[in-house]
């Protein structure tokens, strides 16, 4: 749980785009981090703008960016 509560209002995700997943379903798993940026929502728009390059683009598969992230907080005995 976080020290600073989080935003509750669903306003603060960006309506689908046709065609997109939106950036509320990309981040499912990441949703409390996020909740608790929309305290400051230009940081959490450019926070999520910069996860979405790094995971999409690129060389490096996707899936295997996702697979790492998964490994990395196990190491690190953080929930992802």
């Amino acid at each position: 749980m976080s020290r600073i509560p989080p935003v509750e209002d669903n306003s603060f995700w960006p309506e689908d785009q046709e065609g997109e997943v939106s950036q509320h379903q990309a981040f499912a798993t990441m949703g409390e981090l996020f909740r608790v940026m929309a305290h400051r929502p230009q940081v959490a728009r450019q926070t999520m703008q910069l996860l979405q390059t790094v995971m999409r683009s690129g060389s490096v598969e996707p899936r295997l960016k996702e697979l790492l992230a998964i490994r990395v907080s196990q190491v690190n005995y953080c929930h992802y």
